[in-house]
């Protein structure tokens, strides 16, 4: 039986080439797209899966609130590691983790290479994560401190004579050595954190610090299996409580009760390893260590469009099958008066249908291997065709397959079967089946999602332009930015006077970090108030000329900047507007805040506000921010605006380079101009316009496929009427007139529906960020346009064809 059904199979599609090259076309084309999503979703849910006790890990991360103030990083200080280790018996192991980046390092002095991924870990690195290491002692290799492990990957560029073991690696200075004591393998890529180097943690004098309250560490831990992870937290917290007690005693002089009945909130809760790359409301540390963090909501949103591809496309079957079916109308009644049941009939069909799915699926699947590299290149991602070989993708790609054969070909199977034999035979099988609405109800279908991708498209891709364009309240253009300016010890303003000697050198500045990241929040006092209402800020440490350089402004009259001509600058500061509202500085220059020392406190004066500028990325809102002086001559950041124009440019990057030169001498100068820089915080953003970019011109594809394989089938279908209307005088407008108006019908009860369903899911998405095009009505019109375009110009490039046949050609048709 099923030979004979696979026979009739193939001479059907021989029958019909062009209608099943259109249904093979688009089955997959939009199989292949949701291969590729779904190669996008198993990448970004794999992460850190190949841990072998990966459900047992978690990372400890800091959530609390001071003064209205609320933070959520994972964030750590290194003596919480141990003493939960100690005190709470659920936990087997703990590992802490530190990184840095722009380290200079070598084993010649004449070959030096600058590194940043450097990741300093306990000696029990081992015991809580899955990684091999492929030479060395695993129980011993990061006991001892200035000890290093070396990652495969970078063994030859540093020992390529081999065995490194017992040899030794300078950082930054001829005086440190680190001894090789291992070679470990690269972090795989869906690992969410990654290094070159891995140094014991033991090295680093800051981790037998005892301050509960200085955070910047990470901290992993190993528990049980079958560990509570909520009684876990009441033990961590419990403990938490006692252990700062003393602490906060001394530095604020309250207990935490009473710190707590403040409305302020300090805990510690534990993240599952699992959930860290999908976990957005986390903050994770920088960029030295740690893979960008992914965003569940867009992979909701691409498993949302592989879905309507799909459905597009099963459609287009359905819907070409369906309206074919009335010219197989004879043959299903001859094989029924010659004995065939109706069951025999449906599996004959459903066969069909399932053949040519499983045609589309080898189809797409070799389209995805062919167009990955150029996917991945244009999208900014690094998918692996080797994901399709997992265990369970295969199956799960011929079910797909299957159910996608099988529900897209079921209608029309039925409809086939259910033919009464004295119609068919007598021409007229169509006046007993009602395919005519069911067809016009998939194209509103198929156009409403098309309508609701392109709109979705429109506003992500519009998002995007809004953040990157977005006026920050500072120039950002012609800023270059200097980083690791250690080398030039304590001579970085005697270089910036040099440097502001050039013409194309407009101004310089030395801060702690630059205007568009944040690399240290903490709590400041303010004098009169109650010392547990204590306020968080962004800390900016900056010289008198950050403001000159960065181009903001005050936001009083009465406001000034940092300045030399004042000695007692070094106990003042400056906050934004953000701050004045939060925290009620009604009267700012009237209040004096109070900083946390190790011993002592000490007071800074307000001698200023300037206007809110985006400190850090536009998806977050601003916050409050303090810019104090730098009173020290070394590290940080030096920014530089430079005078426009190309030769401008080059002059000042050569110039910067020669008196890099005279002042660090062969250390290897770093910068990038900030524009750049910026642009990157939104690269998700811009990846996921392009994702959708892509799909809705395959959805909008698949969709007009459909609609000119069926208008094509209608023509065919209406040739003698045709031939008759142009007879009687009928022009070729008229001609497609008639043809296309159905399918504009259609089109607008689609904008109809699509509309109200695109604006509120695009409204929901808009609310993750505080800084939003908000509701933009032209987008959903340009969408509706799009849509009504597309349909028309494929309806009647179709039907002008069949307009312009010859009457008498047309009316000698069959």
């Amino acid at each position: 039986m099923w030979r004979n059904f696979l026979r009739v199979t193939l001479r059907s599609i021989s029958k019909n080439k062009l209608f099943n090259v259109i249904n093979i076309a688009g089955l997959a084309i939009g199989m292949a797209s949701a291969v590729f999503i779904i190669l996008y979703i198993v990448s970004e849910s794999s992460y850190d899966r190949f841990n072998e006790r990966s459900a047992d890990i978690y990372r400890l991360y800091l959530d609390g609130k001071m003064a209205g103030s609320e933070i959520k990083a994972a964030a750590n200080a290194p003596i919480m590691g141990p003493t939960f280790y100690e005190e709470i018996p659920e936990i087997e192991k703990f590992c802490r983790f530190d990184f840095a980046r722009n380290r200079l390092m070598w084993t010649q002095p004449e070959n030096k290479y600058l590194e940043g991924h450097i990741m300093y870990a306990d000696s029990t690195f081992f015991e809580v994560f899955t990684f091999d290491l492929l030479e060395g002692d695993i129980s011993t290799c990061l006991d001892q401190p200035n000890t290093i492990l070396i990652s495969e990957s970078k063994l030859d560029q540093y020992f390529p004579e081999g065995n490194p073991i017992g040899k030794s690696i300078a950082m930054n200075d001829d005086s440190i050595l680190y001894r090789v004591t291992g070679v470990v393998e690269d972090a795989p890529r869906n690992s969410h954190f990654l290094y070159d180097f891995i140094c014991s943690y033991a090295t680093d004098e800051r981790s037998r610090s005892t301050n509960w309250f200085s955070i910047w560490m990470q901290t992993y831990y190993l528990v049980r299996p079958g560990t509570d992870q909520k009684a876990l937290e009441d033990k961590i917290n419990a403990s938490l409580i006692e252990s700062i007690r003393p602490q906060l005693q001394q530095f604020m002089g309250i207990t935490p009760e009473e710190f707590f009945e403040s409305g302020n909130r300090y805990g510690l809760f534990t993240q599952p390893l699992l959930d860290i790359h999908l976990d957005k409301e986390i903050d994770s540390p920088g960029e030295a260590g740690y893979r960008a963090i992914g965003n569940r909501t867009y992979l909701m949103i691409f498993g949302i469009i592989a879905f309507f591809v799909l459905v597009i496309a099963s459609i287009n079957f359905m819907n070409l099958s369906t309206a074919r079916s009335l010219s197989r109308a004879k043959e299903v009644s001859l094989r029924k008066v010659v004995g065939s049941d109706r069951k025999q009939l449906v599996q004959q069909f459903l066969f069909e249908s399932v053949f040519l799915s499983l045609i589309s699926l080898v189809i797409a699947i070799a389209l995805v291997a062919l167009l990955l590299p150029s996917f991945n290149s244009l999208v900014g991602l690094s998918l692996e065709y080797g994901d399709i070989s997992r265990w369970y993708m295969i199956p799960s790609l011929i079910s797909l397959a299957l159910l996608v054969g099988l529900l897209s070909g079921s209608y029309p199977s039925f409809v086939l079967a259910s033919f009464k034999p004295i119609f068919a035979l007598k021409g007229n099988a169509s006046a007993k089946n009602g395919t005519t609405v069911l067809r016009n109800a998939l194209v509103i279908i198929q156009f409403s999602i098309s309508i609701i991708i392109i709109a979705g498209t429109l506003v992500i891709y519009y998002q995007f332009k809004y953040m990157t364009n977005k006026d920050l309240g500072f120039d950002k253009e012609q800023l270059l930015v200097l980083e690791r300016v250690d080398p030039l010890d304590n001579q970085v303003s005697v270089f910036m006077d040099e440097l502001k000697d050039h013409t194309s050198i407009l101004t310089a500045t030395n801060s702690t970090t630059y205007l568009g990241t944040v690399n240290n929040t903490s709590t400041y006092g303010i004098k009169g108030r109650p010392i547990e209402e204590s306020p968080m800020f962004a800390v900016y440490r900056v010289d008198e000329d950050f403001m000159e350089t960065y181009q903001f402004e005050l936001a009083t009259p009465d406001s000034r900047f940092l300045s030399e001509e004042f000695g007692s600058d070094s106990s003042a500061c400056l906050v934004n507007e953000a701050a004045v509202r939060k925290y009620n500085l009604e009267v700012p220059l009237n209040h004096v805040l109070i900083e946390p020392q190790d011993n002592f406190t000490s007071e800074l004066r307000i001698i200023g506000v300037v206007k809110d500028h985006h400190f850090s990325s536009v998806k977050q809102e601003i916050t409050a921010q303090i810019i104090m002086l730098k009173t020290y001559d070394s590290g940080g950041y030096i920014t530089l605006r430079l005078a426009g124009g190309k030769e401008n440019i080059e002059a000042a990057l050569n110039h910067i380079e020669e008196t890099w030169k005279d002042f660090a001498g062969d250390q290897p100068l770093q910068y990038f101009f900030l524009d750049e820089k910026l642009e990157k915080h939104y690269a998700e953003e811009k990846r996921t316009g392009s994702i959708t970019m892509i799909f809705s011109i395959l959805a909008i594809f698949i969709a007009s496929l459909g609609l000119f394989g069926l208008t094509l089938y209608n023509s065919q279908k209406r040739i003698r009427e045709i031939g008759i209307r142009k007879v009687m005088g009928a022009t070729e407008t008229n001609i497609v007139t008639v043809i296309s108006k159905s399918v504009g019908y259609a089109v607008g009860i689609s904008i109809v529906i699509a509309m109200p369903v695109a604006y509120f899911m695009m409204q929901d998405w808009l609310r993750d960020f505080p800084y939003n095009v908000g509701f933009q009505p032209l987008l959903f019109i340009i969408a509706a346009l799009l849509a009504i375009v597309i349909a028309m110009v494929t309806v009647t490039v179709t039907s002008l064809k069949a307009a312009r046949i010859n009457p008498a050609l047309a009316l000698h048709y069959e």
